[in-house]
C-alpha cells in the first residue's frame, strides 16, 4: 500500500499545501525555514495517527461520515502542533491530513475480504485532529461512496494494520541508532521470550540469545560498511534482559573498539542510515514501511553523500521514502516532479532544474545551466570529434546538442575524473563518461565507481575489437588521416606495423613518428590528436571503422535512453 497522494492544512507553520503527488522518493527542497522539516513531519504525524486508530473508537453520537478517535499526545499536541498564530483567534481549529492510497492487486483481495467492499485501487482519506479526537473520513464519492462510508471503522482498521512510518530526523546521534537497534533486538526477542524453553529455562538466556545478537550485530556491519569500509565488526550487547525493555550497548570497532555512542557525529549519523536501510530490508509483508529522512546529508563529507544518496534509491526501491535536504547531490534528476519546493509556508512540485538550482543557490557554467545530460570526456579533442560524430549518427542526440540539453565536458585527462563526477552531480547534471580503454582510463573508472560516483551504466570504453588497449582515434578511418598526416608531418601511418593494431593508436603513431625522424612527445601528441579531431570534425560521415567502432553505437544507445528518461 503506497500514498499516491498527500496534503496538509494548519499544522506547525503550514497554512496548507497543494496535493504533493508522492511516488517512491520524493524530494523536499527550499531554504531554511521554509516548512520542509514541517511537511515531513505532518506526513509521519498523520501516518502514526492512522496507525493509532486501530485502537477502540469513542462511542457516542457523530457525523454520519466520520469515524472518532481519542489522539495519542505523544503523536500530535494541539498546542504544539496547530499554528500557534491561530490559537487565539481559533481555540477549536483543526489541523487536515489528507492521504490517498493505492492498493495492489493483491491488497484490493484482502479489502474486499475485511470490508466486504469493492474498491477499484484508490483509496481516499482525510483525518482531522482536534484538541481532544480524531475524526477518521472515507473521501471516496461517486459509486459505493455511501456503503464504503458506513464501513469506515473497519476501512480505518485496515489500513492502520499496513501502514508502519519510521523517521530519523536531522539531528542523529548515538542515541538515534539505539532506539531503533533496540526496536530490533525487541522483535527479534518476541517470539523467543514466548516459548515454554524459555519460560523454563531462564538461565540458559545468554545462550540462547547470542546467535541473534551476532547476527544483528554482524548485519549491522554489512550495512556500515557501506559507508565505513574501516569496520571490521560491530558487536551488540544487552543487559539485564528478562522480562522488560532491553537497553542495547552497541561496540563498533574500525581499528579501535568504541561504544557508538563516543563516535563522531558522521559515524553516529551513518549509522542511523545504516540502521534504517536494515529495517527497510527485513519489514513484514503486511506492514508498508514509509521512511521519513530530514536532511541525510548533515555532518557528512561529500564523499559519503554520494554513497548515501545510493542507500537512499536502494530503500525506494523497495519502500516509500520521503526526504528534507539542502544537498544537490540527493535531488532527483530523473524525475523532476517528484522534487517538492518548499517556499513561504507552502509547497508545490518543482517545474524544472533551473528552478531547483534557483532554489538550492546552485551556479553552473553557462554551457550546462539547461543541460539535462553531460556527456563527460578525457580531453578537447575527445570532445570535437564525439560532437561531430553523435550528431551525424543520431539526430535525436544532433537536437538535444542543438537545444543544450546535452553537453560535452572536457575533464582535462582521466585523473580528474572523481572530481568533475561530484562537480557534475553538485551542479544537478546527470552524466554519462566516455574513456579510452587503457591502464588510466580502467583505473579511473574503477575508483569513481568504488566512492559511489559511477555505475556501469553510466560509462563506455573506446573498446576496439581483439585490442587490448584502445582510444578513440582506434575508431578513425585510416583513409580519413593518412595523406593529410603524410603532408603535414611527412609520417606514412599506411605502414603494415601500424595496421596490425598491437597496441593503442598513440603508441602506434608514435613509432612512426620515430621512424620518420620526427619528434614525438606529448605536446606533439596533443598536436597531432587535434589535427586528427579536425579532420573527423569536418567529415563525420566518412571518419568510423565499421569493425573497430562498434563500442561507438552503444555509447549512441546510452545517450538516447537517458534522452528518454
Amino acid at each position: 500500500m503506497q500514498i499516491v497522494e498527500f496534503s496538509l492544512q494548519r499544522y506547525r507553520s503550514i497554512d496548507r499545501t497543494e496535493r504533493l503527488r508522492l511516488g517512491d522518493l520524493t524530494i523536499l527542497i527550499g531554504p531554511n525555514n521554509e516548512g520542509k522539516s514541517n511537511i515531513l513531519q505532518g506526513l509521519v504525524t498523520g501516518m502514526r495517527l492512522l496507525a493509532s486508530t486501530h485502537d477502540r473508537p469513542i462511542p457516542g453520537r457523530r457525523p454520519p461520515t466520520l469515524t472518532r478517535y481519542r489522539v495519542p499526545r505523544s503523536d500530535y499536541e494541539w498546542e504544539r502542533d496547530f499554528p500557534i498564530r491561530l490559537q487565539a483567534t481559533k481555540p477549536q481549529g483543526t489541523t487536515i491530513f489528507d492521504f490517498v492510497f493505492k492498493l495492489s492487486p493483491e491488497e484490493v483481495i484482502a479489502f474486499k475480504s475485511e470490508v466486504n467492499s469493492t474498491l477499484n485501487g484508490r483509496l481516499p482519506i482525510r483525518l482531522t485532529a482536534s484538541a481532544d479526537s480524531l475524526n477518521f473520513e472515507v473521501r471516496k464519492s461517486g459509486r459505493g461512496a455511501k456503503a464504503l462510508t458506513a464501513k469506515r471503522a473497519k476501512v480505518a482498521a485496515f489500513v492502520a494494520k499496513r501502514i508502519n512510518p519510521q523517521a530519523i530526523p536531522a539531528i542523529r546521534t548515538a542515541q538515534e541508532s539505539m532506539a531503533i537497534v533496540e526496536e530490533m533486538v525487541d522483535q527479534a526477542l518476541r517470539d523467543l521470550e514466548r516459548s515454554a524453553e524459555y519460560a523454563a529455562a531462564i538461565d540458559t538466556l545468554s545462550q540462547l540469545r547470542q546467535p541473534i545478537l551476532e547476527s544483528i550485530g554482524n548485519n549491522l556491519r554489512d550495512m556500515l560498511t557501506t559507508f565505513l569500509p574501516d569496520v571490521t565488526a560491530v558487536h551488540v550487547d544487552i543487559r539485564d534482559r528478562y522480562r522488560g525493555s532491553s537497553q542495547c550497548e552497541i561496540i563498533v570497532d574500525d581499528g579501535t573498539a568504541t561504544d557508538l555512542r563516543r563516535k563522531g557525529d558522521g559515524v553516529q549519523s551513518l549509522a542511523a542510515i545504516s540502521v534504517i536501510h536494515h529495517v527497510s530490508q527485513r519489514a513484514l509483508a503486511s506492514r508498508e514501511i514509509v521512511l521519513a529522512l530530514e536532511e541525510p546529508e548533515a555532518h557528512l563529507h561529500p564523499r559519503a553523500v554520494h554513497q548515501v544518496r545510493r542507500v537512499i534509491e536502494e530503500i525506494a526501491a523497495r519502500q516509500q521514502v520521503i526526504v528534507t535536504t539542502h544537498s544537490p547531490l540527493l535531488v532527483n534528476r530523473r524525475n523532476i516532479a517528484a522534487n517538492v519546493i518548499v517556499h513561504r509556508k507552502s509547497a508545490r512540485p518543482a517545474r524544472s532544474v533551473a528552478e531547483i538550482r534557483e532554489v538550492l543557490g546552485v551556479t553552473v557554467a553557462d554551457n550546462l545551466v539547461s543541460s539535462e545530460i553531460v556527456l563527460v570526456v578525457e580531453g578537447r579533442e575527445d570532445v570535437k570529434e564525439l560532437r561531430a560524430l553523435l550528431a551525424q549518427r543520431s539526430p535525436r542526440i544532433a537536437d538535444a546538442l542543438e537545444q543544450a540539453r546535452l553537453a560535452i565536458d572536457d575533464m582535462h585527462g582521466c585523473s580528474n575524473l572523481r572530481y568533475r563526477l561530484g562537480l557534475m552531480a553538485s551542479q544537478l547534471c546527470r552524466t554519462h563518461v566516455m574513456l579510452d580503454h587503457d591502464e588510466a582510463g580502467r583505473t579511473a573508472a574503477e575508483l569513481a565507481k568504488r566512492e559511489g560516483l559511477l555505475e556501469d551504466a553510466d560509462r563506455t570504453f573506446a573498446t576496439s575489437r581483439g585490442m587490448v588497449d584502445s582510444e578513440i582515434e582506434d575508431w578513425i578511418d585510416l583513409d580519413l588521416y593518412a595523406t593529410p598526416v603524410l603532408t603535414h608531418y611527412n609520417v606514412d601511418l599506411r605502414a603494415d606495423a601500424f595496421k596490425k593494431r598491437k597496441a593503442k593508436w598513440s603508441k602506434r603513431v608514435g613509432v612512426e613518428f620515430q621512424r620518420a625522424g620526427q619528434l614525438w612527445n606529448d605536446q606533439v601528441e596533443r598536436e597531432v590528436k587535434s589535427f586528427v579531431a579536425e579532420l573527423v570534425e569536418n567529415d563525420p560521415e566518412r571518419a568510423l571503422y565499421p569493425t573497430w567502432s562498434e563500442a561507438f553505437g552503444g555509447l549512441v544507445r546510452a545517450l538516447e535512453t537517458k534522452l528518454d528518461t
